[in-house]
């Protein structure tokens, strides 16, 4: 994309960008009805998203695809949403705003634009700004993109090549091309392929271009969430965190973290596209390859390359064409800036049903991968 230029290997923050800062809580704002009883109205704690294409105040000079970039203290997304219900008298409990800005606390200490330090893609904000105090006070990830680390460029050279062959008449390698998620009956939402998921999921697996992406491994809440699988699913895939985010905390998901697991944030983590739910098509088949293939039972802490190994191994499951060393380089790759990779992280085993559960979704996997020309395990 003409948009995705990096500092430090993470996608700048510009107007022409597809980033946002998702679902940043708790932005507490004065809700309706405002009554003898409850004068300012009730204090209800909303959701609040920025986008990157509402950038306001960026450089004037330096542009990315001819719009301005964002810069360190002077600018700011000018408007957000998702608190638009708190709309009494007093909105914000801290701001009065609802609706408010967005702003950056911290970015790059090396990249400048025009004197000043260019922001990125995991960088935090503050949400739901009137003056310089935030209504949304808790840091919260900016999501974009990270660039291809240096050992991506080896290990994933095959699975690229073969994505741009089985994708050569789709979008948007070719212009006008089909799009991949209609073909697929994957444009829809889930709810679209509840009532058929195993038929979902392989009508998906015949597909080899939808299954040549399955290789490149997307943050959760990808930007943009585009309806064609470019930079992320379709809208009825599932992103499965092929480190499951539970793995990250003592106890559970959103509990105590890890050592040096405490910048973790599931919206960024890498996650392959998949169909189905936790126990079932895709996405099932590849949490209960984590489960019943495990040397270690659940809970154990270990080494955190150790349990990517094991989780890559996984995801091959789902899809054997695609390079295992290549699954890692991206998971490692797409956990930067969200932990210490030195620090132990907990196998957290997710799978619920007994892999002969999954044949026939198996051998429909296995024949698309060799029509995708790679050798099977």
């Amino acid at each position: 994309m003409a948009n995705q230029v990096f500092a430090n290997g993470r996608e700048v923050a510009c107007k022409a960008g597809a980033g946002k800062t998702i679902c940043a809580t708790p932005d507490v704002c004065m809700t309706p009805p405002e009554n003898p009883a409850t004068p300012p109205g009730v204090p209800v704690p909303y959701p609040n998203t920025g986008l990157a294409s509402d950038t306001t105040d960026g450089s004037r000079s330096v542009q990315i695809s001819g719009q301005e970039i964002m810069l360190k203290n002077k600018s700011y997304f000018k408007t957000s949403s998702g608190d638009e219900a708190g709309c009494a008298t007093k909105k914000g409990v801290i701001s009065s705003k609802n609706k408010g800005k967005v702003y950056f606390i911290d970015w790059s200490m090396d990249v400048k634009f025009e004197g000043e330090n260019a922001v990125r893609h995991l960088d935090k904000t503050t949400n739901n700004h009137g003056s310089p105090t935030a209504n949304e006070s808790i840091p919260w990830p900016f999501v974009d993109t990270m660039a291809d680390g240096d050992i991506n460029k080896t290990a994933c050279d095959g699975d690229k090549a073969r994505e741009e062959r089985a994708c050569a008449d789709y979008k948007p390698a070719k212009k006008n091309g089909k799009d991949v998620c209609a073909e697929t009956g994957l444009g829809g939402d889930f709810a679209s392929i509840k009532g058929d998921l195993p038929g979902a999921a392989k009508k998906a697996s015949e597909n080899e271009c939808a299954s040549a992406r399955r290789c490149r491994l997307v943050p959760y809440h990808a930007s943009p969430q585009v309806e064609d699988g470019i930079k992320g699913c379709c809208p009825a895939q599932t992103g499965d965190h092929i480190v499951p985010k539970s793995s990250f905390f003592k106890d559970h998901y959103g509990g105590q973290s890890m050592p040096g697991w405490k910048p973790y944030r599931m919206e960024a983590a890498p996650c392959m596209c998949t169909e189905g739910g936790s126990c079932s098509g895709t996405h099932g088949l590849r949490h209960t390859h984590h489960k019943t293939t495990s040397s270690v039972p659940s809970g154990t802490h270990r080494p955190f390359d150790k349990e990517v190994e094991h989780c890559a191994a996984g995801a091959k499951a789902v899809a054997p064409h695609c390079d295992q060393k290549c699954i890692e380089a991206q998971l490692k790759e797409g956990h930067k800036g969200l932990g210490d990779a030195s620090k132990d992280v907990k196998h957290s085993s997710t799978g619920r049903t007994e892999l002969e559960h999954y044949s026939s979704l198996q051998a429909t996997i296995n024949e698309t991968a060799g029509k995708l020309g790679s050798p099977l395990p």
